[in-house]
């Protein structure tokens, strides 16, 4: 289209204004609808042209898509208002197929004619101070949000901007008020009726702000006579106290006026004719928990109004990475709303932001005081709730501050079995939540399933359980809460402890806030006699989910309460039980492998009868097989196991089976038959597939791999059993489990200590030690940090390697660590002797060997053997035969055991000892024949110093040594 022009054109008895987008009639401001005025001015810039339908259409209605019917309705009015047709007038021509065209006589006046000047009845409304001044604070992140609206309100004429109290709806109206004086011509009134107590007064007040004087009781219809020709932008402010009075009045504005555009700011919608909807978004803020840098942080428009307002204030500090998790926990905290930052901004002046912080998490600064010249409403944050909940009728009232005990997202049923006690048909709880969302008090949102959640602000919530307090309702609703929880996690998981359980477990993340709510409740009441079995019966369903969501620390904390309940009631049934089980698995992670954990296991299979709670039976099977092996019982381990195998053949369920071979595959490898143990894992792999193996807060899968990779090292496979290693860890983190990644990291290290891969040992264990659920396995500690004197040992430093692991082992056996007790003797006993304290090094491995063959643990035997037989080689000669005698034994025993590594380990002393006595030839034999037996891990320390040394025994047969 071209250029429109800039001067004033005349037609007829019309004068059209393009730069003022005003028409009059004979002197008279002719009332027309955007649209129509865009069409006439469109048209009016080429006369006697035909502009076709698609130009017209991109002009008037921009980037829009619209129907070829739109542009005939809007044509249509502009005729009827320019009385086309009439007495012979003839201004616009309908060209079929092609457009339309302006017919009439155009003259046009210079640019600096006189303006079309304002109506007369409305003389001073482009210079009167109608609009307040724009507020800079709260602005911060609302530009778009502002240029938005005013498009809309160009195009759509009436728009309502609704959200909670404080958000800054007051604010944007006002910044749009002035981003659009000059499309109005200065024809824009903003009216407050916020003080206004009196719904009939709403017309008078708007006709008072427009200048215009009405005498009679009902200024309504002079009012709507009045803006019928004008072309101006009417705001009208904090509607929601007399929202009828409102709605029905700005609706007949629309429809009488035209050329009045409409903005109004409310908690609610008018939900009236031509009303178009704006919700007001929380300012964009950082998760209370944030842990970002300054620079993240400062991104987000919440801290900005933070920092902003701080400095007003008179607190002028810089945003750190010390400090930038304070403010965002503050901003999140309050979630994004407006006045609420600025209310604690303004604390943060006086009092510090950690102070600040501090005192937000206490009570969340309802009282804080703002600005003396705000509205008193806005002057603190119960001022503005006081405000809303006063609004509401009483049946709204009761069900928003029972509601208040809610944490977080809840449902419609969560809804009404609190507020109503789940006595009310769906359609009147479903009626008041709407109310109270519709009110800005509660927000709706759709969850991943397709269901819809409920949330109130936290800000809103503090407040509300206030007013439940003062009520004597807490109790109730508490009560409520806890009973509707309860219900919820038995009706869905209770029923079914089984191996899909940590599936099911995830999908109750959204209830955990009101989990803990209702479990601190129910043990913290004074009422505790009548809420005992209340408390027991959540307790039960509780501490699972945790513990399946590896949260071990409430697991722990809410079994152990829950055990603490029991009474003879509710003692010896399937509470006791799941309390009993869960206890026992979180107890076993947290405080070690104490003997009371073995009693809990114990009670809980004498509770899981086989027939009525075949899957609870298989999940204390599956406990106490962990258990026995991490105090190294194995004998106790492989019978667990077979118990296992008996149990999972009777519910003939594949991945039970696939897990029995697993369980048999660890206790054979620690007794020391490496084909067994092997064969199960294989099979065991073979039939698991890509099945979920997780059980008793251990993955399955996980576990078979660490074992499967240490089978594989003893096997002769070096690098088989690091790349298993590799994928045990991988697995672990892919899974999302804590527990599996920390178990995955400790436990693949000796697999490197074995290969003498101390760089990547002690880069596992630093992952390990940086992990975040780290902390929370303080048994695991000691076999940790004893690992990491492994390192040193390898790495040579012998004192500091073997000062680490003594501070260790005292841990260890207090805390019955004794899986890894023998490799760690074998490290320590190593350390002595390299360091030359050779008698302390002889007694850790007689002390050692005395404590495997006591638990039948095999797997280090032929390890043990051959480092006695080292030490006392080094202490005399005259043991030569002794050790010899060792060495063999270690050797024969390792054939057996199919652990082709510690017989190259014995064969390595074995030929260094005959090589020293002469006989070279028989040592390189010895050593060439179980070196050959290896395909692969040459590039591993054993490999490597068995090929040294064949290479010294035997110069030229070097290049037949990889």
């Amino acid at each position: 289209m071209n250029s429109q022009h800039s001067g004033i054109t005349a037609f007829g008895p019309f004068r059209l204004s393009p730069v003022a987008r005003v028409i009059e009639r004979d002197g008279v401001p002719l009332a027309l609808g955007d649209r129509a005025l865009d069409i006439l001015i469109a048209l009016v810039a080429r006369p006697g042209e035909i502009v076709s339908h698609r130009d017209l259409t991109a002009h008037v209605f921009r980037d829009l898509v619209v129907s070829p019917g739109t542009l005939r309705v809007h044509m249509s009015a502009l005729r009827k208002a320019l009385g086309d047709g009439k007495g012979g007038a003839r201004y616009i021509e309908n060209v079929t197929g092609q457009g339309y065209c302006f017919v009439a006589q155009v003259t046009r006046e210079s640019p600096d004619a006189t303006p079309p000047a304002v109506p007369a009845e409305f003389p001073d409304v482009a210079h009167k101070r109608l609009l307040p001044p724009p507020k800079l604070a709260g602005m911060v992140g609302r530009e778009q949000i502002v240029h938005a609206i005013g498009e809309d309100l160009i195009a759509e004429r009436f728009i309502t901007i609704i959200g909670p109290g404080g958000m800054g709806k007051t604010t944007v109206a006002i910044a749009v008020a002035h981003d659009l004086l000059n499309e109005f011509a200065g024809a824009v009134c903003f009216v407050d009726i916020g003080a206004v107590a009196d719904a009939r007064l709403v017309p008078a007040t708007i006709a008072a702000s427009l200048g215009l004087s009405v005498q009679t009781a009902d200024a309504t219809p002079a009012l709507i006579e009045y803006l019928r020709t004008l072309r101006m932008f009417l705001v009208v402010d904090n509607c929601e106290h007399v929202i009828e009075s409102v709605a029905t009045l700005l609706e007949a504005i629309f429809r009488e006026a035209p050329g009045v555009h409409i903005l109004a700011t409310s908690r609610e919608a008018l939900r009236v004719e031509g009303e178009h909807v704006y919700w007001l978004p929380a300012l964009a803020c950082p998760s209370p928990e944030s842990s970002m840098k300054a620079v993240d942080v400062l991104q987000f428009p919440a801290v900005q109004l933070f920092m902003e307002r701080a400095a007003a204030s008179g607190h002028r500090f810089a945003l750190d990475d010390d400090n930038a998790p304070i403010v965002a926990g503050i901003c999140g905290r309050l979630e994004g709303i407006a006045l609420a930052i600025e209310l604690a901004a303004g604390r943060a002046g006086s009092h510090g932001i950690a102070a600040t912080a501090d005192l937000l998490n206490k009570n969340l600064g309802l009282d804080w005081h703002g600005r003396r010249t705000a509205l008193p409403r806005h002057q603190t944050l119960r001022a503005l709730l006081d405000w809303s909940y006063g609004l509401l009728p009483e049946a709204e009232q009761l069900a928003l501050r029972r509601l208040s005990v809610l944490v977080g997202a809840f449902t419609l049923e969560a809804a009404s079995a609190i507020v109503h006690g789940g006595r009310t048909d769906e359609a009147a709880m479903l009626s008041t939540l709407d109310a109270l969302v519709a009110k800005s008090l509660m927000s709706a949102q759709v969850s991943d399933d397709g269901s819809e959640r409920y949330r109130l602000l936290e800000t809103t919530r503090i407040y509300a359980r206030e007013k439940l307090q003062e009520s004597g309702d807490a109790d109730l609703a508490a009560r409520r809460h806890a009973e509707h929880f309860t219900t919820l996690l038995n009706s869905r998981h209770g029923g079914q402890i089984d191996l899909e359980y940590t599936g099911r477990a995830h999908k109750l993340r959204e209830h955990l806030g009101n989990l803990r709510a209702a479990l601190e409740w129910c043990f913290s009441t004074d009422d505790k006699v009548t809420v005992a079995p209340l408390a027991v019966d959540l307790a039960a369903a509780a501490a699972p989910v945790f513990f399946e969501l590896s949260l071990l620390s409430e697991a722990y904390k809410w079994s152990t309460a829950g055990l603490n309940a029991l009474d003879a009631d509710t003692r010896g049934g399937r509470r006791e039980m799941l309390l009993q089980s869960t206890w026992a698995i979180s107890a076993m992670w947290m405080r070690g492998n104490t003997e009371d954990v073995l009693t809990a296991i114990a009670r809980g299979m004498q509770l899981a009868h086989p027939e009525n709670e075949p899957s609870q039976r298989l999940r204390m099977l599956a406990t106490r097989h962990l258990f026995l092996t991490r105090i190294a019982d194995f004998r106790g381990a492989l019978a667990a196991a077979k118990e296992w195998d008996v149990a999972a053949r009777q519910v003939d369920d594949v991945t039970c089976l696939a897990i029995s071979d697993l369980m048999q595959g660890v206790a054979r490898h620690f007794r020391g038959n490496q084909a067994a143990a092997r064969r199960h894992f294989d099979a065991g792999f073979g039939q698991a597939g890509e099945r979920n193996l997780q059980l008793c807060g251990n993955d399955h899968r996980v576990r078979g791999l660490i074992v499967q990779s240490r089978a594989l090292w003893l096997s002769g496979l070096p690098d088989r059993a690091m790349d298993t290693a590799r994928r045990a860890v991988t697995t672990a983190l892919r899974s999302g489990k804590p527990l599996d990644s920390c178990f995955a990291l400790l436990f693949t290290t000796p697999v490197y200590l074995w290969c003498g891969d101390w760089e990547t040992a002690q880069d596992v264990l630093e992952q390990l030690v940086n992990h975040t659920h780290w902390p929370v396995l303080k048994p695991f500690h000691s076999s940790a940090a004893a690992m990491q004197g492994a390192v040193r040992i390898g790495r040579k430093d012998f004192e500091q390697g073997t000062t680490m692991i003594q501070d260790a082992q005292q841990k260890m056996r207090d805390e019955r660590q004794n899986a890894v007790a023998t490799s760690v003797a074998c490290w320590m006993a190593e350390g002595l002797a390299a360091a030359g304290r050779t008698e302390e090094a002889l007694a850790v491995v007689q002390s050692a060997r005395r404590d495997a063959v006591s638990r039948a643990e095999a797997v280090l035997l032929p390890e043990l053997l051959r480092l006695q037989a080292q030490i006392l080689f080094s202490m005399s000669d005259t043991n030569e035969q002794r050790v010899l005698r060792l060495l063999e034994r270690s050797r024969l025993i390792a054939r057996r055991q199919s652990a082709l590594s510690w017989e190259l380990r014995s064969s390595l002393d074995l030929a260094r000892i005959r090589a020293r006595r002469g006989d070279q030839m028989a040592a390189s034999q010895l050593l060439a024949t179980t070196y050959g037996r290896f395909t692969e891990g040459f590039a591993t320390y054993d490999l490597q110093a068995a090929a040294q040394l064949l290479r010294e025994f035997d110069p030229l047969a070097s290049r037949a040594v990889v």
